[in-house]
């Protein structure tokens, strides 16, 4: 037993010392490229946070034995850690033995940095006559600057333009992934999928209100931006709403301002939406182009006569109870404006909402749209119900003031009492919901509106308001 099983490992170690020379010829003799060309198919699937998933199918011709295959056109924010390579058909015995990623791009200085201690030549112009002529100097350093020995003299810079006899080896044009590839060789069809940064997605609503601002016309659009080092010609494109847990804090992603190319498209080839895993899951009917350094818009939906209703909010504030000197003091706000709708069938919409910014428009008297108020949203499901602020309202004026201030017994109980007068300039009945926070236990004495207790230490009170009149809210509360 002892014998063969030191026979079985020589065997594997002239296997493996084989493989190994027939890798280092192959590099040598055998080295190929795979390009957009080959291309057979490509989806993206874009996800909310700096990420993009690419899959493409290519053809390939591959001999028998030992290759090097440099597989190019991949984005240049790519993941080496994410790329799975399968076979789809042909190629029986395919093996991937070892990657590498090569994003040594060429760039001028680059190429300067790989000409150090080696000479170049120099192209200078006559000032009279314009003609050129060549020198030929060695470049001493590119640390701040290019220093170059000419003849014996030493030149800080240099006006002539210069000329490199070639490209170095380690420099490469674009980001390529190479492969040492093993198999019996012939034509197939392989998959490879991998993770990029540089891409994300948003979602923006366009809200046109009703004249009696009860409706509204919604029209939801994604906005993509490909900032990923690749474009994507004729993919199938799709979108992940939901937030994916990753264990590599990715760089946060943002819009570029001002970069990238706008494209906005109709909706006769919108997206389809269906639930996927814990998440939902778009679908472009449609392929369509991802160029680099382009932000693209889709028409996500569309809703017309979606019902809503109008609220005035005088929000919450925490009054600094505990103060004597307080009595008298008055401070004027204006509520706010919020508007609340369903997400549901019944209400025109009921789809599930990826999270982004409500925009509201309303026409004026010329038939102009003005912008009136804009909020943000997160992943909304389907049925849920969604309250947005737009502004404060103008003509109306909440006046609040402390009116009194009692000590029951030092340091444990109080009473405060409390008058907010409300004035309504507009020409039209309104209500205004009141909401108050108080800390500590309390209990409502005395009230001129019904109390509604919110929360532990929230209550409100709806007040109503006439036109061109004012209404006042009293309540005196006791605090433990």
């Amino acid at each position: 037993m002892g014998n063969l099983r030191e026979g079985n490992v020589v065997v594997k170690r002239l296997i493996l010392f084989a493989i190994v020379v027939v890798f280092a010829s192959a590099v040598n003799s055998q080295d190929l490229e795979s390009t957009s060309v080959d291309r057979l198919d490509l989806s993206v699937t874009v996800y909310n946070s700096n990420l993009g998933l690419v899959r493409e199918v290519r053809r390939l011709v591959l001999p028998e034995g030992a290759i090097s295959l440099r597989f190019q056109d991949v984005a240049s924010r790519i993941d080496p850690t994410s790329v799975s390579v399968n076979v789809l058909g042909g190629l029986p015995r395919f093996e991937v033995f070892e990657q590498n990623y090569e994003f040594d791009l060429m760039s001028p200085e680059k190429l300067m940095e790989k000409y150090v201690g080696r000479t170049v030549k120099l192209i200078v112009k006559h000032p009279q006559t314009g003609k050129e002529s060549s020198i030929t100097a060695e470049l001493l350093s590119m640390n701040g600057g290019a220093i170059y020995r000419v003849g014996e003299e030493i030149h800080i810079g240099h006006p002539g333009r210069v000329v490199l006899r070639e490209i170095p080896d380690n420099l490469i044009a674009r980001p390529t992934l190479v492969w040492l590839l093993g198999g019996e060789g012939g034509s197939g069809e392989i998959e490879v999928s991998y993770l990029t940064s540089g891409m994300g997605w948003k979602a923006d609503y366009v809200a046109l209100l009703g004249a009696d601002d009860r409706t509204m016309d919604l029209t939801g659009w994604v906005t993509l931006t490909n900032t990923s080092g690749a474009g994507y010609e004729d993919a199938s494109l799709k979108l992940v709403a939901g937030e994916v847990h990753r264990v590599r804090k990715e760089v946060p992603y943002s819009k570029m301002e001002g970069e990238g190319v706008m494209s906005a498209l109709s909706l006769k080839a919108g997206f389809a939406e269906e639930p996927f895993f814990e998440y939902h899951l778009y679908t472009l009917a449609r392929r369509t182009d991802l160029k680099d350094n382009q932000t693209k818009q889709v028409e996500l939906l569309r809703s017309i006569d979606v019902n809503l209703s109008k609220e005035y909010i005088l929000p919450a504030r925490r009054v600094r109870y505990g103060r004597r000197s307080l009595i008298g003091e008055v401070k004027k706000e204006h509520p706010i404006v919020m508007v609340r709708f369903k997400n549901e069938e019944e209400n025109g919409l009921g789809k599930p909402l990826p999270a982004g910014i409500f925009r509201f428009y309303k026409k004026d008297s010329g038939g102009n749209l003005q912008l009136v108020g804009e909020d943000q949203i997160d992943h909304v499901p389907r049925g849920e119900e969604i309250t947005l602020k737009l502004g404060e309202a103008f003509d109306i004026v909440a006046e609040r003031i402390q009116t009194d201030y009692d000590v029951i017994s030092k340091g444990k109980v109080y009473e405060y009492e409390y008058r907010i007068t409300l004035r309504n300039a507009k020409e039209e009945d309104i209500t205004v919901r009141v909401i108050e926070e108080i800390p500590g236990d309390w209990e409502m004495l005395e009230f001129t509106h019904e109390p509604k207790k919110e929360a532990a230490h929230q209550v409100s009170f709806t007040v109503a308001v006439a036109p061109e009149k004012e209404s006042v809210l009293g309540f005196r509360v006791r605090i433990r």
